[in-house]
């Protein structure tokens, strides 16, 4: 076995996979300052092997940057990323193209970045599978096993043109499922759907978390994801700023019913994030006071003279 080969069977893994990021900086180049624009500061993840989750933050708060490290798009420019045990930080060349073809799928915002437009949906499956060499005598199986998984079996020979965004944005779904990867990255799935579509695909992505041992993880600014995943991380100047997750442990399929707890992020090296909204409504200002009662510890707001 040569080296090549060896490493590449270093990279397989078996699904379910978590994904564990440290400490990740994202520093692009800009031509016009020395200092280059700061995505990411840091951001910490830790997300369970089969999870839904969702990272949840505003326009420029660093969440599609954050997706692309994440998939090897782009490199950190500093830290560590492990997806399962392939540490995606460290990864060159044509290792690059094996996470791409074999671990990761991705399903984009818009239908035209997931569809070739002069193939039919069941042909656009299908090129994937070839491209990344999935077995010719298993793929007309999974491809009606896909298409009909997220409901568009019956439009199988239709093309993008034919398609209603949600057509098109679940044929989507299924080529980036097609070679059965062992976590999928969206990137605003629902941005350009209606609100009933979008709660159709947000159950499509929720079934095939269970049925395909998926770790799923949704960049989107809807709420209705927070609600509807096991966990939320909020991203806000490229940080995890805070975590909302599940009480029950379970994806909710209703938004509004979903019983959600906010925990406070606490980093490898033990600093506290307090969401910015807690802060705000405790009047939390630069210092806070540890309070430890009864086994149980306390953060109050804490007042700092000027003359200390």
């Amino acid at each position: 076995m040569n080296a090549k080969t060896q490493n590449s069977f270093n990279l397989e893994i078996s699904k379910p996979v978590g994904i564990v990021a440290r400490n990740l900086i994202k520093v692009y180049d800009d031509p016009s300052s020395d200092s280059g624009i700061i995505a990411l500061r840091g951001v910490e993840l830790n997300v369970k092997p089969g999870s839904l989750v969702s990272i949840i933050g505003p326009s420029g708060a660093g969440k599609s940057t954050l997706l692309n490290v994440l998939g090897a798009m782009y490199p950190p420019t500093a830290g560590e990323l492990y997806v399962g045990s392939i540490p995606v930080h460290s990864l060159r060349h044509w290792q690059i193209d094996y996470y791409h073809q074999k671990i990761v799928g991705f399903l984009w915002q818009l239908p035209e970045r997931n569809l070739l437009p002069e193939l039919s949906a069941e042909e656009n499956v299908e090129y994937v599978m070839q491209i990344a060499g999935y077995p010719k005598d298993k793929r007309k199986e999974r491809i009606k096993y896909l298409l009909t998984a997220v409901g568009v079996w019956e439009r199988r020979t239709h093309k993008l043109g034919q398609l209603s965004g949600g057509e098109a944005q679940r044929v989507g779904l299924a080529v980036a499922l097609a070679n059965e990867p062992a976590i999928l990255l969206a990137d605003e799935p629902t941005g350009e759907l209606d609100s009933e579509t979008t709660m159709e695909v947000i159950g499509y992505l929720q079934d095939l978390n269970k049925d395909e041992d998926l770790t799923m993880v949704i960049v989107t600014h809807d709420g209705r994801f927070e609600r509807m995943t096991h966990q939320s991380f909020h991203i806000l100047d490229g940080m995890i700023s805070g975590v909302r997750r599940s009480i029950t442990g379970e994806a909710a399929k209703d938004w509004r019913s979903a019983e959600r707890e906010e925990l406070a992020f606490v980093d490898q090296f033990g600093n506290v994030r307090i969401p910015s909204e807690l802060r705000k409504r405790h009047a939390i200002g630069s210092y806070v006071r540890f309070v430890s009662e009864d086994g149980r510890l306390y953060i109050e707001p804490a007042e700092v003279s000027t003359n200390e």
